[in-house]
């Protein structure tokens, strides 16, 4: 219970609450209607502490109190804590996005964007599969495949097409996955983790998938995103040749050219040697 609460706590500060709220909540939520001096008690926050915090979390509308002295607090229910929290995220970024949009910006100038952190990587290519609309193409190990497992099967399931390449194996494939089912320690001894990923041809994702140095870089610039989307063409083909596949529908996929033919291309190579 103690590792589920700590969980929580974190989750809460995520949101805005303090440290202290984010206990005060937990405890109201185990006992209610409390006073102040019992949620200090069971929260363990210092009683010169708790009342301030309690008010603030009323003008939150997080809880409420009832009677006169001592006052009882109640707090929202974990399901309409949710819902208060859904409602104020929603309002904070349409007010957000009203006052951007009356900014005059270059939006070419944000094209590029590093991106520091595994969790930050994991949050922006998951945005990434979500916005596609056509095709989502990855180079990446089966651990950061299944964290976007999600993402991928909503996406094809609106019709988008799934192409992953990986080295590692693919535990529970998705769309078209082209794998050379290496195990991921034996790979880790060789490679660091990588990811490229490639959406609607218009945006790119591509560094290291390290958790413990994850970097890497969102652009939507075209000659990067073509730079990726020909790596993973490149990977691709290798890997045809090595595992006898028929690779020719899936780069058809990827380039969108219904006239690319790989053996076309190695055959008129060979004959003109």
């Amino acid at each position: 219970m103690a590792n589920i609460e700590r969980e929580i706590s974190t989750l809460l500060e995520r949101f805005g609450f303090s440290a202290n709220a984010a206990k005060a909540y937990l405890s109201l939520v185990n006992s209610n209607p409390a006073t102040g001096y019992e949620v200090s008690k069971y929260s363990a926050i210092p009683r010169s502490a708790i009342y301030g915090t309690l008010t603030r979390m009323e003008k939150m509308g997080i809880v409420s109190s009832e009677g006169g002295n001592p006052k009882r607090y109640i707090p929202l229910s974990p399901s309409s804590l949710i819902e208060h929290l859904q409602n104020l995220h929603d309002n904070q970024i349409e007010d957000l996005k009203l006052a951007l949009d009356k900014m005059e910006m270059d939006e070419e100038a944000f094209d590029f964007w590093h991106i520091h952190g595994y969790d930050n990587l994991i949050y922006k290519m998951r945005e990434a599969v979500n916005s596609a609309s056509t095709l989502v193409i990855i180079n990446a190990w089966n651990n950061e495949v299944e964290k976007l497992k999600k993402e991928l099967k909503t996406a094809e399931a609106r019709d988008v097409n799934i192409v992953i390449f990986s080295f590692s194996r693919i535990k529970k494939p998705i769309g078209t996955t082209i794998s050379y089912d290496l195990d991921e320690k034996d790979l880790n001894e060789i490679w660091k983790p990588k990811v490229v990923l490639v959406v609607d041809n218009k945006l790119t994702i591509m560094g290291s998938s390290s958790q413990q140095s994850g970097r890497a870089v969102w652009t939507s610039n075209p000659a990067i995103m073509k730079i990726a989307s020909d790596y993973i063409i490149l990977d691709i083909t290798l890997a045809g040749q090595r595992l006898g596949i028929d690779i020719n529908p899936i780069v058809k996929k990827i380039m969108q050219k219904d006239e690319f033919d790989l053996d076309r291309l190695i055959n008129q190579t060979k004959s003109d040697i």
